[in-house]
């Protein structure tokens, strides 16, 4: 598939934007728990950068939107250990990819809500190796750069003759290892990552 479109706030909303669990009235010892979007076909993605591990009694992360609002990222029904964020890449100042993701409100209305994620979701939840502000503009830069078809050297521009892509995420292409050398010590070895992690969580092929 192609490389989503971040700047698209359907698809990939605010907290403030997500559509809201509720929990309505039911009979004696029921309840039953719903969302108030009615786009259930549809997917969205929740993306936050990580600020802080929060974990005590529970796997909880502290992240900010696209917005620069803060949230937490609340793993349900398990223990503080039930998670292991840095083996997933969760890690601080990386970016965090929650696949319909809905928002808890609070019982207080003076505080901000929360999402929380059910046990049977936890492995939904993927990281993306790099500061949200930047994973958004390369995502920019990939559908572009895709939708127009990659032609030269990533490194001097040179159109001609052969040209040999990153063996790591397939993307850029060479016409030589001194323009590889180059663009790799420039930005390359943080954005490889970047594109390598949004190729895998949305499946992109060639």
């Amino acid at each position: 598939m192609a490389v989503p479109d971040f700047a698209d706030t359907a698809a990939f909303p605010t907290f403030a934007g997500l559509p809201e669990i509720v929990t309505t009235p039911s009979p004696p010892q029921e309840h039953t728990t719903s969302d108030s979007s009615n786009n259930q076909d549809e997917d969205w993605f929740l993306l936050g950068q990580i600020k802080d591990n929060m974990t005590i009694t529970q796997p909880t992360l502290v992240l900010f939107d696209r917005a620069g609002s803060p949230f937490a990222l609340m793993f349900d029904g398990l223990g503080p250990g039930g998670v292991d964020f840095r083996a997933r890449g969760l890690r601080k100042g990386s970016t965090a990819v929650v696949p319909r993701a809905r928002r808890t409100p609070p019982k207080d209305e003076s505080k901000r809500g929360f999402v929380a994620v059910a046990p049977e979701d936890a492995g939904s939840v993927r990281a993306v190796p790099g500061p949200l502000p930047r994973v958004i503009e390369l995502g920019k830069w990939l559908r572009e750069r895709r939708a127009a078809g990659a032609v030269g050297c990533d490194g001097c521009w040179r159109e001609d003759g052969e040209m040999k892509k990153c063996t790591a995420c397939g993307e850029l292409q060479y016409c030589g290892k001194e323009c590889q050398a180059k663009a790799w010590n420039d930005s390359h070895k943080i954005d490889c990552k970047i594109i390598k992690a949004i190729d895998a969580i949305w499946k992109h092929d060639d």
